[in-house]
């Protein structure tokens, strides 16, 4: 797909590069971007309306969350990760979400149990929902998660946490379509996020470090396999 093809909203002068960060966030999520695309600096500052150093420093961003990779002579294109990659990244979050959610049981206050559980809540309505996208089951799972982790204070680990699902979002985006058309794996998804909360009300920090384990565990065998299934499909249908 041609980036000309694209219609982006106008952009005002005011912090710039964060807005065309967030713009070009919103395409990769919805597909309009997609892996292994080049990111051409002056198409992408025309469509924006905004010079090409916003882009650029945009660009840098996205390079610095390794959704982007800039190689000389070539410019920038959206990575593609490969089934190893994805599987790393998993290993990367069961050794730091386990982790995190630890510390948040000892540190979290009712006040943002109580942000928890409305995100939960909201996730419950999505799922419930004949209109449900698989993006807005990923940005309401990874709201729900981040709410926890931020709980822990540490700070470096939670940046690195969300790299990681920032990374992984083009392949969550793909497996999200199971939770839209299996209503099985919908029901698990609320009933992991449900003993989350209950572990966190308990404030049973062993407890929740072992359940996350667990399921990012079993979701580290699962999901790599079944994107890379769907994109072998989707190639081999032409989607």
């Amino acid at each position: 797909m041609l980036i000309q093809e694209r219609a982006y909203p106008r952009l005002q002068p005011q912090s710039l590069p964060n807005m065309v960060l967030e713009q070009l966030m919103e395409s990769i999520m919805d597909g309009k971007i997609g892996m292994g695309e080049k990111l051409n600096t002056e198409e992408l500052a025309t469509q924006l309306g905004v010079s090409r150093m916003p882009v650029r420093d945009a660009i840098k961003q996205l390079e610095v969350m390794g959704l982007v990779e800039t190689t000389p002579y070539a410019g920038a294109r959206v990575i593609e990760l490969n089934k190893q990659d994805v599987g790393e990244i998993y290993l990367e979050r069961k050794a730091l979400e386990p982790l995190a959610a630890y510390y948040a049981c000892q540190n979290i206050t009712d006040e943002e149990i109580e942000q928890v559980e409305e995100i939960h809540k909201k996730l419950q309505a999505v799922m419930n929902s004949k209109e449900a996208s698989a993006k807005e089951i990923f940005l309401l799972n990874r709201s729900f998660h981040s709410e926890i982790y931020k709980a822990s204070r540490l700070k470096r680990i939670c940046e690195t946490i969300t790299s990681c699902w920032r990374c992984l979002a083009f392949y969550k985006l793909i497996y999200g379509q199971t939770y839209i058309s299996d209503p099985i794996s919908a029901q698990k998804m609320i009933d992991d996020h449900s003993r989350c909360i209950d572990l966190l009300k308990a404030r049973d920090a062993d407890g929740l470090r072992v359940y996350l384990d667990a399921v990012i565990g079993k979701n580290a065998k699962i999901i790599p396999d079944k994107v890379t299934e769907w994109l072998e499909d989707s190639t081999e249908h032409g989607r």
